[in-house]
């Protein structure tokens, strides 16, 4: 049975490593008769140029949406189902280290603005609208991807980098008149070496 849906490229990050795990989730991707769906394996450099290039290969060839997946991301469900939403942009929700809340050094990448920068979207129930996500694990269309020009770089101020690619891609986004999503019932596993005497004395005090 042929795919009739509509074309995505499944873009998988990496620097010569990928997570075993994330195997099984591109595996089910391929025999998903829903779309017309093509995987690829980026390794370019610097981050940016790696982003880019795979927004431009989904525009050059006629790709309807962009799944992008980092290496070390592995969303727990079928990735498809994201484009299946119809949204411009969402993201699973993807966890990440941060020690600068001793007590709780976990958050989830799903971000509301707020004066001076971001904070965490509290409402984890299902898909929510949110002001900025992770792309570790994000789909993007083919509308947003055409009407954000530079579409994953940082914003800089007096030298230092003040907004990272992907927050500042939802702000662009957003700019545009496009909504962007969190999906807290597709989550992502994230791998991360830490220093487990770190995780200790976070979770201890």
């Amino acid at each position: 049975m042929e795919s009739t849906g509509n074309k995505v490229l499944i873009a998988v990050l990496h620097q010569g490593l990928v997570r075993p795990e994330l195997f099984g989730v591109l595996l089910s991707a391929t025999i998903d008769k829903r779309f017309q769906t093509s995987i690829r394996f980026y390794d370019l450099k610097p981050s940016e140029n790696n982003r880019n290039q795979t927004v431009k290969d989904a525009l050059d060839e006629g790709f309807d949406y962009l799944i992008s997946i980092d290496h070390d991301v592995v969303p727990m469900g079928k990735i498809l189902d994201l484009v299946d939403l119809d949204k411009d942009v969402v993201g699973c929700a993807c966890p990440q280290w941060n020690m600068s809340d001793p007590h709780f050094p976990i958050y989830f990448v799903g971000m509301d603005r707020v004066e001076g920068g971001y904070k965490e979207h509290k409402d984890r129930n299902g898909l929510q609208e949110v002001d900025a996500v992770g792309s570790g694990a994000i789909c993007m269309s083919r509308k947003v991807l055409e009407a954000v020009k530079e579409p994953f770089c940082r914003k800089w101020k007096d030298g230092f980098a003040v907004t990272g690619l992907d927050f500042y891609f939802c702000e662009k986004a957003k700019e545009q008149g496009f909504k962007v999503f969190c999906h807290y019932g597709i989550p992502a596993s994230h791998f991360k070496d830490i220093n487990l005497m770190d995780a200790y004395n976070a979770l201890a005090n």
